[in-house]
């Protein structure tokens, strides 16, 4: 006599199975998840550099990103002297916390004057294994570049290439 239906070891076996699949897709979405929240951060920075110049051009001041170990802050250059006061210039964007740490060349100091140009030279670096799409930002006198480091360690304007 046959009886239709599964047996306790096939239902066993399908359910490991599957197990092992939900495992190894766990697995790849949270490096896939990692690598989305750095190059999400990279994003966000130059967002946040890109409205830092084009404030200076509508309020016809300076204004500077100052970048710190784990976080940076932009300020309002409110006393148009053109150099930065901590005490006395409006900080616009509060100390925006990093998840990722980042290196950076040219001083922690960025500033846009009134036409929107960048004084100094930066390269601003987000340092991982994950090989994410971008993890460097070129500023440069006129232009800010998202770019991806060829070689890891190395923060330098010749080492972030433009994508």
């Amino acid at each position: 006599m046959k009886k239709k239906g599964f047996t306790l070891i096939e239902v066993c076996v399908v359910i490991a199975i599957a197990g092992i699949l939900a495992g190894l897709a766990f697995v790849n979405f949270s490096g896939l998840s990692n690598k989305y929240n750095l190059e999400n951060q990279v994003r966000e920075m130059y967002s946040d550099l890109m409205n830092t110049r084009i404030m200076a051009m509508n309020k016809n001041r300076s204004h500077f990103m100052v970048l710190a170990a784990g976080s940076y802050t932009t300020y309002d250059d409110t006393n148009g002297n053109g150099q930065l006061n901590i005490g006395t210039d409006t900080q616009i964007l509060g100390a925006k916390i990093l998840k990722n740490q980042m290196a950076w060349t040219g001083g922690n100091q960025i500033e846009f004057n009134s036409r929107g140009l960048c004084r100094t030279q930066s390269t601003i670096c987000v340092y991982s294994t994950l090989n994410p799409a971008y993890d460097c930002i070129k500023v440069s006198w006129t232009r800010i570049i998202m770019g991806k480091l060829t070689t890891q360690g190395v923060c330098s304007s010749d080492n972030c290439v433009a994508k």
